[in-house]
């Protein structure tokens, strides 16, 4: 007897799984064990988190329970300055972006984003079967204003979300405040992704009271030094936040990333100032690798450094680090093929990338002759 056969639906043949770096792999080209490779192509705090989350995590005894909210809602809420009612914990800064799409966006409508930046929004936006309208960005990674709003304006009726990075990746700019209040006139859901906001650049967040249709972003990933434990939120208006709340899965944040995050706002002390410390080290990277002709380090305002090659190929400086046990990301495509990007680490960590950097040098200069 036959049984029924099972299929998918047509659209999932366009998605790709993420796949994670395969750091056994990674480390066995390298000839050095995974807990020896330096780790910088996700962009993680490499100081890692505040002591206290740590003790914090030892001290719980309440895994066993469902976790209660209020108390780190209020805390996120005095951190940034809003009113609890806008706070809606998310799991990771991702599934704040799956839930808006979800809230604000049917099936067949129009999601705007601004590559190159994350691929979470076109991601999340296939997922809940709705269409991608990419508004590149400028040559120099700056927005580009108009064009986002001849889309808007091309498309009026189906565009529902404009995402945008600031400070961005994989680029590290902000957005001036003038150009999103610009965007937020086009009355769509402009949703602005603060990763990277600890590490530089204008907060939104001071539009929110004047902009009902501004949701801003956030995650304890970077700052933080949080991101295995998933922790997110977003900030919007009350009523558009109580909606949130009622799509959202029950429990979405474990009780380990609630004790986390609040030891974390118990300890800004602490964690601001390996904030700071990546900041310096950021432009002391930055400063240090523009002295190597081969390379052009970008302004960055986020925890990490993109760099141009001239006249080669970003994958190649990455396969060449590599083989070096040092862990950068590459792009493919005519506009970012030349690019890489790496994470500011600790001061020794950015010492041996340099060192590895200027050795490639002249094996660059060597391939180009």
């Amino acid at each position: 007897m036959s049984r029924p056969s099972v299929t998918s639906h047509p659209y999932l043949d366009e998605l790709e799984p993420y796949e994670p770096p395969d750091l056994r792999a990674a480390a066995a080209r390298s000839g050095l064990e995974p807990v020896d490779l330096l780790r910088l192509s996700a962009n993680e705090n490499q100081f890692g988190p505040s002591p206290r989350v740590a003790q914090a995590l030892a001290d719980s005894g309440e895994h066993a329970f469902y976790p209660n909210y209020a108390p780190l809602r209020e805390a996120i809420a005095r951190y940034a300055g809003v009113a609890v009612e806008r706070v809606v914990l998310t799991n990771g800064a991702d599934e704040a972006i799956d839930l808006l799409i979800r809230l604000f966006a049917e099936p067949g409508q129009i999601v705007v984003t601004c590559p190159p930046t994350s691929g979470m929004y076109e991601f999340c936006a296939k997922v809940n079967r709705c269409r991608v309208l990419p508004v590149p960005r400028q040559p120099d990674f700056s927005l580009d204003v108009p064009a986002v709003e001849q889309a808007v304006h091309e498309h009026a009726g189906d565009v529902r979300l404009l995402f945008i990075a600031s400070p961005g990746n994989p680029h590290g700019l902000s957005v001036p405040l003038r150009e999103l209040e610009w965007l937020l006139d086009l009355r769509i859901i402009v949703a602005v992704d603060e990763a990277y906001i600890e590490f530089g650049g204008e907060s939104a967040v001071s539009l929110l009271d004047d902009y009902q249709n501004l949701v801003v972003i956030r995650t304890f990933s970077k700052w933080a030094g949080l991101a295995g434990l998933r922790l997110g939120y977003a900030l919007l208006a009350p009523p558009y936040a109580s909606l949130v709340e009622r799509i959202r899965a029950p429990y979405n944040v474990n009780s380990a990333a609630v004790a986390a995050g609040l030891a974390t706002l118990d300890d800004l002390d602490t964690v601001r100032a390996n904030v700071r410390r990546l900041v310096d080290e950021r432009e002391r990277i930055r400063s240090a690798l523009a002295r190597l002709e081969w390379l052009e380090p970008l302004p960055s305002e986020g925890n990490f450094v993109l760099c141009r090659v001239r006249g080669g190929a970003g994958s190649e400086v990455a396969e060449a680090l590599a083989l070096r046990g040092i862990l950068v990301q590459a792009f493919l495509g005519p506009r970012m093929g030349a690019y890489f990007r790496f994470a500011v680490g600790r001061p020794e960590q950015n010492d041996a990338v340099l060192q590895a950097l200027a050795t490639l040098g002249p094996e660059k200069e060597g391939t180009e002759a």
